[in-house]
């Protein structure tokens, strides 16, 4: 590493610091924040799940603006309150994060894509005790998600009725897992992509957790609302079966 760069380094750790009050900061235990992570997760999963998964649902950009507008609001008043510090909108800052907040969009609405169609997918590895209990309450959330669509599919499978119709039913429901299995590899690759560059950013710009809780959410509002209303229908009807 060069001085130069051990310079930047160091510049943006210092802004960090200075943002969170940091300096010093004495860490206490790592439980709580991850049961709070593991009943948020389970909650969101839930709910859109739920939402995502309506008959007449189509509209998951303007539903993920709106969710990135509560977390906006929600983390404006934490701060008004003092109960959380982080630096304020710079847009020298917001163009340098703006890329990273592109990707998260399409990692977001992909993700919601393959909520959608409730599917669950084991990764092996070696994780430690904690990590794998949270791991495991977020796929028993995932399983309850899915457990409608599962059914219907095996219920689809082995329905009662002539052979070509039964068939046929298989079919799609097959097609509807396969559509799920293709939303989800792209939403690890997005995702992928997603945590390398914005590892990549903070180093340069310094951010601290809240900071890029901010600027991502903060700059995925325009681009969802663009995006929401350029592929979406906004007609009264859409929107009647849709709100």
């Amino acid at each position: 590493m060069s001085i130069r760069d051990k310079m930047e380094e160091d510049v943006a750790e210092v802004k960090k610091a200075l943002a969170t009050g940091a300096l010093k900061e004495v860490h206490g235990s790592a439980v709580p924040p991850i049961l709070c992570y593991c009943c948020a997760s389970i909650l969101m999963t839930v709910v859109n799940k739920f939402v995502v998964s309506g008959a007449d649902f189509s509209m998951n950009f303007l539903l993920l603006a709106m969710q990135s507008t509560v977390c906006v609001s929600c983390v404006l008043a934490a701060k008004k309150t003092r109960l959380i510090r982080f630096r304020p909108f710079d847009f020298k800052d917001a163009k340098a994060w703006f890329p990273i907040s592109a990707l998260l969009v399409s990692v977001i609405y992909t993700g919601s894509k393959s909520l959608a169609y409730g599917e669950v997918i084991w990764f092996d590895g070696r994780v430690t005790g904690l990590t794998f209990v949270s791991f495991i309450i977020m796929v028993i959330s995932s399983v309850i998600a899915a457990w409608a669509d599962v059914s219907n599919a095996l219920a689809s499978s082995m329905s009662p009725v002539d052979r070509a119709t039964n068939v046929e039913s298989f079919t799609g429901g097959g097609h509807e897992l396969n559509i799920g299995y293709l939303w989800m590899l792209v939403n690890c690759l997005t995702s992928a992509a997603y945590v390398l560059a914005m590892r990549k950013r903070i180093k340069a710009t310094g951010f601290s957790d809240w900071d890029s809780m901010f600027y991502n959410n903060l700059l995925c509002i325009p681009v969802l609302a663009v995006c929401s209303l350029a592929v979406e229908d906004w007609r009264e009807e859409s929107l009647a079966m849709n709100l």
